[in-house]
């Protein structure tokens, strides 16, 4: 496997193989130095629900979060998810091809790696501290904060409650409905 397209092949014919070898290659494709096949990764890993992917899954989140990113600031007139409201990204003249691609990046490997850990199920070590700190941080896009309360539903433990419930009052409306998804799962 060489280009991109190979590597994110292999990870989408392998995600619910239960061949070791499979496996083994798509732990090291998360630390891919291309964020689409770290995306393609996860998703695979998430798939797969092996418990022995979590160290990878936080590992990959951590550098993700000293990756630097571009966030477009909010527009006046600009809406959550869920708007039709056509949008043209500006970046400021200059901008460089890496920080162009850094904003297309932005969330999408995070939320990847949130819903793998979702489905695995796993409050292991670390895992629930970083989707609390994503679930109600406004700063990261909704897909982010909706992923990480996709995910502290599908774990469902009593510590996620406080973070859950501040969640469910946020003004996008993934966001909230995950997190109510998640209140019902933990509370029965």
């Amino acid at each position: 496997m060489k280009t991109v397209f190979e590597k994110m092949e292999f990870c989408a014919a392998n995600a619910s193989r239960q061949e070791e070898a499979a496996f083994t290659q798509t732990l090291a494709l998360l630390a891919d130095e291309n964020w689409r096949v770290r995306y393609a990764a996860a998703v695979a890993l998430g798939d797969r629900r092996d418990p022995r992917a979590v160290d990878a899954l936080v590992q990959a989140l951590r550098h993700e979060n000293e990756a630097p990113l571009f966030e477009q600031p909010k527009l006046p007139g600009s809406c959550p998810a869920g708007c039709n409201i056509p949008f043209e990204v500006i970046f400021p003249e200059g901008t460089t091809e890496p920080t162009k691609e850094a904003w297309r990046r932005r969330g999408r490997v995070i939320q990847a790696a949130f819903l793998a850990l979702g489905s695995i199920g796993t409050a292991a070590p670390g895992v629930l501290e970083l989707l609390h700190r994503y679930a109600t941080d406004q700063s990261r896009d909704y897909g982010v904060r909706a992923a990480a309360c996709k995910a502290l539903g599908q774990i469902a433990a009593p510590e996620s409650l406080a973070v859950l419930e501040k969640a469910a009052g946020d003004e996008e409306t993934c966001t909230k409905w995950e997190a109510k998804k998640g209140l019902k799962a933990i509370r029965g």
